[in-house]
């Protein structure tokens, strides 16, 4: 057995997304570097700066994939409620996470230190569309009481606390989001 061959040849962005995919599925978020992307996609170091410049960008776009992963996969069913819709987007997410050692904490202790604005910058706009999702759910449901929203509670205020809830529970390895659903169904068909 020789040594591993490394391909010194510069390789494509979304190659170098599918190699940190597949180290931060092995190794989890915390596993994530240049050298390490540079090794499963056998390219060297410098090919990936190429493309990323530094482990702060590549861990916002490897998150960003991975979201992008998770939000595309497919519903069994479309939702018939605003609830159910909440309960699929738990599901989903929780099994696409599932995939990624860690994903929830890793990829919040890669954002949020100071001077990560890029990872920050695009975990804000993943979780603007997972509100926008959760929003569009809620004004769709007919069954809604009108009685639920007033001035001081809104919609949109319902739908980024929906949301809050969920990332908190995946966060803590909930099996499920029972509870906000009781409290939703209270809530919101009287």
């Amino acid at each position: 057995m020789g040594a591993r061959r490394v391909n010194t040849a510069v390789t494509s962005r979304q190659a170098l997304l599918a190699a940190s995919r597949a180290v931060a599925r092995r190794q989890g978020l915390d596993g994530l570097s240049i050298r390490a992307v540079a090794a499963e996609a056998e390219v060297s170091v410098g090919s990936v700066y190429n493309y990323f410049s530094g482990k702060a960008e590549l861990m916002a776009a490897t998150v960003e994939e991975i979201w992008g992963q998770i939000l595309s996969a497919p519903e069994a069913e479309p939702p018939e409620d605003f609830v159910s819709c909440v309960h699929g987007l738990f599901r989903r997410i929780r099994t696409g996470a599932g995939e990624y050692p860690g994903f929830f904490r890793g990829h919040a202790a890669g954002f949020l230190p100071e001077g990560q604005a890029g990872g920050r910058q695009a975990m804000e706009e993943t979780l603007g569309q997972l509100r926008r999702m959760l929003l569009r759910a809620l004004e769709a449901d007919r069954a809604v009481s009108p009685a639920a929203f007033d001035d001081c509670f809104t919609r949109e205020q319902l739908a980024a606390f929906v949301l809050d809830s969920l990332l908190g529970q995946l966060s803590r390895g909930a099996d499920s989001c029972g509870g906000l659903e009781q409290v939703l169904r209270r809530l919101l068909y009287r």
